[in-house]
């Protein structure tokens, strides 16, 4: 074991000190597996806890790794010692949901509500002396074998794994932000809680399967942003350096995802994943203006497109969805439909042949012009620039049409919500979780030129097709949702939501890293089980809280309590829905147990859902 300590020091220029659970795993004695970590933590000093300037927990947290004093808003100094009361922090005006960070100190707008070991100022976690972290879930274990992650309260990794490492960046790159000025939920940290909250979460880089930057691109998208993000923890930590950035993960919310990033990041970024809406993965002469010297925007096997948060405008209405267990069903009498700007975003007036300016013209990629064209006056089709109706029109037809707008469209992910069969007609464009779920399996794919044909394909489906393909589609629903942090829609478990199909397709690269993303299904039968939405155990989970999505739509009697946590958080209940109904953030087996909400005055270190063995 000392040999083996030493060359992970020469190789990643510190050492990684073994878990707890590994040492005492391999020597079954607990007395000598603590000799053999506090010799270890002797031997690799790099690890040990670092102090901060003294006086920097009385405003700030000490972050113990780094010996970095955290301060919250409108404080500064090596210290945090340095008071500004008319410095930057964020001010909303709103009659649901005020936002003051400056003094606001409710739990909800922090991260994981910092796990009931600190106090929330406005997003900002001031965690108590010992714990550190930006939602405080960090300490130093106290018999020197390194850092432990929610250190006393039982946490379990991830039986299945992947084991992801988060960068702890300073406050500065993300909950110092001002997320209510992006147009989208902030996926980075709704991602951060889920690590967390699934069991994902190790401090033990050197044997971590994938590290994580908590970051928004969509916000630090200029280079002077979202370089110094990079060039920190390339200056704090070996791993980026030590892969070349490969395994690393970073969000990217952006319309038309890494190709709106400077080509000077996009070269430092060549071996990131990166999680994006937008899967353009070839050349297309509709975006040619994307396109820095023809590289693609997505690569196969390296990224991910996901799915969007839905949140906003029609979106919020899937809580309507006839998918809904209890709900009276809807017949689906219309064949197709399609609602949108179809010579440009909001231009309701606007169709064929008056779409003569060329960013006319190349909107979404020529796909909703060529489908109005073809079949605006076609019986038994709605092909309309907008409609009253959504989701009275999705729930009643057979298929719906999935195309982009200016960049990535949502339609396709909403509709499979709504059990309306989406219709893909886009080329070099890969829709959420292609290639690694091809939504030919639940859906219909087109190629553009074959666009006029579209009639002829749909009416040529079979009843027997039809009925197989809405079956389908109701379990790529939950594939689309971020049930596991905003709640339900049709009392699903959260099993198979986004953030857990992300962590399957993980799963797969580091179990078959030569495969090809596009034979995932054909490959592995547990892979296989869970796009099917097959549980992978016996256990029954009860169903999320359905999502809370405004006080004037429709709501159940499990309903996800207060509004705050969506009109301010934007992502859903501390550590997400699979939280809500219980005490603790602490991961264990089985079903969430008890059915106390949360409330602000209630949250702690917290137990919630999980799915591995």
């Amino acid at each position: 074991m000392h040999q083996q300590q030493q060359a992970a020091a020469t190789r990643w220029g510190r050492c990684g000190a073994p878990s707890r659970s590994i040492v005492t795993a391999q020597h079954k004695v607990p007395f000598l597996a603590l000799l053999l970590a506090l010799l270890v933590a002797a031997l690799c000093g790099a690890e040990a806890k670092k102090d901060c300037p003294a006086g920097c927990t009385t405003f700030g947290t000490c972050y113990e790794e780094l010996g970095r004093c955290d301060c919250p808003w409108n404080y500064t100094g090596a210290a945090c010692d340095t008071h500004d009361p008319k410095g930057f922090c964020v001010k909303r005006k709103d009659e649901t949901a005020p936002i003051d960070m400056c003094t606001d100190g409710d739990p909800s707008l922090c991260i994981n509500a910092c796990n009931g070991r600190g106090d929330c100022f406005g997003g900002f976690c001031r965690c108590k002396p010992g714990h550190f972290g930006t939602d405080c879930s960090l300490s130093y274990a106290q018999d020197g074998s390194g850092m432990d992650v929610l250190g006393g309260l039982g946490y379990k990794p991830n039986g299945r794994g992947p084991k992801i490492f988060v960068y702890e960046l300073p406050p500065e790159f993300h909950v110092k932000r001002d997320i209510h000025k992006v147009d989208r939920p902030p996926l980075h940290l709704a991602l951060y809680e889920r690590i967390l909250t699934g069991g994902h979460r190790t401090t033990d880089g050197v044997n971590a399967d994938f590290y994580f930057l908590p970051i928004t691109s969509r916000d630090l998208k200029k280079a002077f942003l979202l370089m110094p993000a990079l060039e920190y923890i390339q200056q704090n930590w070996p791993y980026w350096n030590e892969t070349g950035g490969k395994r690393h993960i970073i969000p990217m919310e952006g319309d038309v995802g890494t190709c709106e990033l400077p080509l000077v990041v996009r070269r430092h970024t060549e071996n990131v994943t990166w999680l994006q809406f937008w899967g353009m993965y070839d050349f297309h002469p509709s975006w040619g203006h994307i396109f820095h010297n023809r590289i693609p925007c997505f690569v196969p096997g390296r990224d991910i497109v996901v799915p969007f948060m839905a949140m906003s405008s029609h979106d919020r209405f899937v809580i309507e969805t006839p998918l809904r267990p209890g709900r009276e069903a809807t017949e689906r009498n219309r064949t197709f439909f399609f609602a949108g700007g179809v010579c440009g975003s909001g231009r309701y007036n606007a169709v064929p042949p008056n779409c003569t300016h060329y960013k006319q013209m190349r909107y979404s990629g020529g796909v909703r012009q060529k489908v109005w064209e073809e079949f605006h006056d076609r019986p038994g089709w709605k092909v309309v620039t907008k409609t009253k109706s959504y989701a009275d029109d999705y729930a009643t037809s057979k298929f719906c049409l999935a195309a982009p707008g200016g960049g990535w469209g949502k339609r396709g992910i909403v509709s499979a919500m709504y059990g309306c069969i989406p219709v893909v007609a886009t080329d070099f464009l890969y829709e959420a979780f292609e290639p690694e779920i091809d939504w030919e399996y639940f859906g219909v794919k087109v190629p553009q030129k074959d666009i006029p044909k579209l009639g002829a394909i749909l009416d040529g489906y079979s009843a027997a097709e039809l009925a197989q393909k809405q079956e389908r589609v109701k379990c790529a629903a939950q594939h689309f949702h971020w049930s596991g942090n905003l709640g339900g829609i049709m009392l699903e478990t959260g099993e198979f939501d986004a953030f857990n199909t992300i962590m399957a397709i993980l799963r797969m690269r580091r179990k078959h890293p030569d495969a090809a993303p596009a034979t995932y299904m054909a490959l592995d039968e547990e892979y296989r089980d869970f796009v099917d939405c097959k549980p992978y155990r016996a256990t029954a989970h009860p169903p999320l809280c359905s999502m809370f999505v405004g006080p004037l739509l429709v709501k159940f009697n499990d309903t996800c309590p207060s509004a705050r946590y969506y009109f301010r958080r934007k992502m859903g209940p501390p550590g997400g829905a699979v939280c809500v109904d219980t005490r603790t953030l602490v991961q264990v087996e089985g079903p969430m147990a008890g059915h106390m909400k949360i409330t602000a005055a209630e949250v702690q270190p917290t137990q919630c859902a999980r799915f591995d063995a």
